[in-house]
């Protein structure tokens, strides 16, 4: 008799915490939500491609813990005296405790005087109580290897435990820097794939010895100080 197949379960996304909503749809604009986390997912919302793109790099950024969207107004003072109130588009917290405030906005509002001024006096205004650190999120600052890789994390996100052990084992014999189509050779039989070695290099059991997308020409190193040299 063949053996059932083992059934999995994932946990039910926790919604969004977005204090102002987010769009379900939106004629001309890219809006919707993404999942992030494995053991206590949560979901996210977006109103454009841009933020899409600064969230997926920002959740696979090192040490990223949480990230929440359209938090509570901050109350600022404009220049002319009066009190204005702005959503933060993220903030995004990190294992060492830091906080930072984003704000995502193509380059060519960004780079506006009365943009940069008003961003100044949100900072004045949500620093320390908020956020510890505001920073300003256009297209220019998404590189397009980052973007690929943190797509490629996030699509490779759940673990598949034999194949993640495989990984262990072979690289803890690799005698030096390898490609990525080498660990998949090697895996071949206990069906390492892309997405495995992807978790790898994002756990830090593997690491990149430059700066290119994770693709079978990648070269990598072991990152465990018992690994071979």
């Amino acid at each position: 008799m063949k053996p059932k197949a083992a059934t999995y379960y994932l946990p039910e996304p926790a919604k969004s915490r977005a204090v102002r909503s987010i769009p379900k749809s939106s004629q001309g604009h890219f809006v919707g939500e993404f999942v992030f986390g494995v053991e206590k997912p949560q979901r996210v919302g977006f109103a454009s491609l841009l933020e899409f793109k600064a969230a997926i790099c920002t959740v696979y950024l090192p040490g990223f813990v949480d990230l929440e969207e359209q938090l509570a107004p901050v109350a600022f003072r404009k220049a002319n005296g009066d009190i204005g109130h702005h959503f933060l588009d993220y903030r995004a917290t990190f294992r060492n405790g830091l906080r930072i405030g984003i704000a995502v906005k193509p380059s060519h509002i960004a780079k506006k005087p009365k943009f940069r001024a008003e961003m100044q006096a949100i900072a004045e205004a949500a620093v320390p109580t908020v956020i510890d650190k505001l920073a300003v999120v256009t297209e220019q600052n998404i590189h397009p290897v980052d973007l690929f890789n943190a797509t490629l994390f996030h699509a490779a996100r759940r673990p598949v435990q034999c194949e993640d052990e495989a990984i262990h084992d072979i690289r803890l014999k690799l005698p030096g820097p390898v490609t990525v189509e080498h660990l998949l050779t090697e895996g071949r039989g206990a069906g390492v794939t892309l997405f495995g070695v992807a978790r790898a290099i994002h756990g830090q059991g593997l690491r990149l010895l430059r700066k290119e997308r994770i693709t079978l020409y990648a070269l990598v190193a072991a990152n465990d100080t018992d690994a071979a040299t």
